[in-house]
């Protein structure tokens, strides 16, 4: 899955979290990508998402879906609470409107990578754009193993 979120903003006045989800079953497919503004922006929660059939057929684009993080540990490099187990929730209706719900749950057991964004700048500018924008971006990408919705 790659994602290009471009909000045509600074990142730090855009988002303060971020989820993104993406399942791939062997019939149906479901993306997901939600974000949390931050304070300066009301501390909204916006959250869309699609699911699609193998085909290619649209089932439904929604906006009322949830990630939501069961359980959580402290990233001690980080700082961050890092989640442990997640639930993908997409919900919305066809273009019929017929309801239609999906949910995912899974353990995230296996952490694939846990990306610095700030990697490549050095150790005294990173901690100054940390105490300035108030955020220390990381992305931990784990593979969500799960036998289906």
């Amino acid at each position: 899955m790659y994602v290009h979120a471009v909000q045509g903003m600074k990142p730090h006045h855009a988002v303060a979290k971020w989820n993104f989800g993406n399942f791939q079953g062997p019939n149906i497919s479901a993306v997901m990508m939600e974000f949390i503004t931050p304070p300066s922006y009301g501390s909204q929660v916006v959250n869309i998402g699609g699911i699609v059939k193998d085909d290619g057929t649209l089932v439904a684009a929604m906006v009322e879906n949830a990630a939501i993080h069961k359980t959580v540990k402290k990233d001690e490099e980080t700082g961050w609470d890092a989640p442990t187990s997640l639930e993908l929730s997409w919900m919305g209706q066809t273009k019929d409107g017929v309801e239609v719900t999906a949910t995912t749950e899974s353990d995230l057991e296996n952490m694939v990578e846990r990306v610095d964004v700030l990697a490549e700048i050095p150790a005294v500018i990173k901690a100054f754009i940390a105490g300035i924008a108030g955020t220390k971006p990381f992305i931990y990408q784990v593979l969500f193993l799960n036998d289906g919705f």
